[in-house]
């Protein structure tokens, strides 16, 4: 499947953003995706290594135990059955990466009309915490673009805070 460019821009808006040190890059894709970053990075005179795996080596990645700062999955959750997307989607979130995105077709489409790939609801991604950057419309159906970002998973509320714990001026005055 081709993807519109917009939806390549959008991802590395998402990138520079980020300003990661190491990249994950899934999928059937060229890494020429992100090889713009990483010479940008090189002029700078920063590190930034990029680490590839296509469809085929999925299961290399869940078994992965190195860190990165940033993964970016395109062209690659309809080449893959779903149970095994859904653990490489918590394998991401929960040891490989702090942040990530995902670029797929939605449950409405179908990938170059192939009724065998498999769908993803909107609520299957959010349930992984994903929020959505932005939806395209393409001649084989709509993509959907996702991230996940641990810092912004989930804001830390008011109340959770020790002022509001317990009221220390009244310590040692009342027994309960």
């Amino acid at each position: 499947m081709t993807y519109p460019n917009h939806a390549l821009f959008d991802i590395e808006t998402l990138i520079n953003e980020a300003q990661p040190r190491s990249i994950l890059l899934l999928g059937d894709v060229s890494s020429d995706l992100l090889n713009c970053y990483v010479e940008q990075k090189a002029l700078l005179q920063q590190a930034c290594t990029l680490t590839h795996f296509n469809s085929a080596q999925v299961d290399q990645v869940i078994s992965l135990e190195e860190r990165f700062d940033v993964a970016v999955a395109i062209n690659l959750f309809e080449h893959i059955p779903k149970q095994t997307g859904v653990r490489l989607l918590s394998r991401l979130r929960d040891v490989l990466t702090p942040q990530y995105c995902i670029c797929l077709p939605l449950a409405n489409s179908t990938a170059d009309n192939d009724q065998s790939a498999p769908t993803w609801q909107l609520t299957e991604l959010f349930s992984f915490a994903l929020k959505k950057v932005n939806e395209y419309q393409t001649e084989h159906g709509q993509l959907g673009l996702f991230k996940y970002n641990i810092d912004d998973y989930k804001s830390t509320p008011d109340w959770l805070n020790p002022n509001n714990w317990a009221n220390p001026n009244m310590w040692d005055k009342y027994r309960w």
